[in-house]
């Protein structure tokens, strides 16, 4: 059967992408460039809704000296993830040395701009380059975070009181993890030969007592997140509580993850600044520029640890390849 031109350059092209595959870090790096342009075009809507002028006055009165503060508390979140982390590599006894491990969660925060945070698979690739773990045994780990992530943020979203003035977004994450939690649980997976080990990896994480237990993990970790929002509210002087904050931060975060957007960004933004205005009664650009010092304190904080994170792997990595 003749193939046409075209083909043969497909053919071509994939044992080519075989013989010289990307690396992780590229991968990542090619990601953050586009998201960056994605990332510029919503600080140009948000200037445009707010006025970049007053926009700008808004942030030159913020007390930034509270800046390093909501930073340490959105570290802090990141310490009880890598808690919950550590665990399910325990749970699934993948071993890796403690501070190797921590180099890998951390690079993984590079990948928090994508879709639903599925980018964080990338841990799966260095945990392979690293320790030859296999991709399929791994990356249940991920998909237990992200449906952890999302149980605890319904948490908070009850507890803040918000769960029946947004009780269908909230019915929503709750469908999609009790979907994903039926389907794990299931045989149906079983029937998949290419999946390996994942399916039986995938039920010891997300079995009861240990989601129930990562839950209240994931809550704590998410409820320092919006402390640190609270600190950039506090620091524009607005009139929002703690509750209201929590309320802000966890849907705008959770209507940002199930848009599957990279990084939620524009829809989280757009939700979060409305959340604002309403609960808080504040003008356009002091709602802006809380947003954008949440995102920062938030979002940014833990691209930038992600990118420390990948260099750090990256030196590891080399280290146990040395003779």
């Amino acid at each position: 059967m003749p193939f046409s031109g075209r083909a043969c350059f497909a053919r071509a092209s994939v044992r080519n992408d075989r013989s010289n595959p990307v690396s992780p870090r590229v991968s990542a790096l090619r990601a953050l460039v586009l998201v960056a342009v994605l990332a510029a075009a919503v600080a140009v809507g948000l200037g445009l809704y707010a006025d970049f002028g007053r926009l700008g006055d808004e942030l030159g009165s913020f007390r930034w000296e509270l800046f390093p503060l909501a930073l340490a508390l959105t570290a802090l979140n990141y310490l009880i993830r890598f808690f919950r982390w550590q665990r399910y590599l325990e749970r699934l006894a993948i071993e890796v040395p403690p501070w190797h491990s921590f180099a890998i969660f951390v690079a993984g925060l590079a990948m928090t701009i994508t879709p639903a945070k599925l980018g964080e698979l990338l841990k799966c690739g260095l945990l392979k380059r690293s320790f030859a773990v296999p991709v399929r045994r791994s990356a249940p780990v991920v998909l237990a975070e992200r449906v952890t992530d999302a149980t605890g943020v319904v948490v908070l979203v009850v507890a803040g009181g918000a769960g029946t003035r947004s009780w269908p977004l909230v019915l929503l994450a709750l469908v999609a993890v009790a979907g994903v939690v039926a389907l794990v649980r299931s045989p149906v997976l079983e029937r998949f030969a290419r999946l390996g080990e994942a399916p039986g990896a995938a039920r010891a994480l997300l079995g009861t007592r240990l989601l129930a237990g990562m839950t209240l993990v994931s809550a704590v970790s998410w409820l320092c997140e919006c402390l640190a929002a609270y600190v950039c509210v506090r620091g524009l002087r607005l009139d929002l509580s703690l509750s209201d904050t929590i309320v802000v931060f966890s849907l705008g975060s959770l209507a940002g993850a199930l848009s599957f957007l990279p990084g939620g960004l524009g829809v989280a933004e757009t939700s979060m600044t409305g959340l604002i205005r309403v609960l808080g009664d504040v003008p356009r650009a002091a709602a802006a520029a809380a947003t954008v010092l949440i995102r920062l304190a938030t979002l940014w904080f833990a691209v930038a640890l992600g990118l420390v994170g990948l260099a750090v792997e990256a030196r590891l990595a080399r280290r146990l390849k040395a003779p």
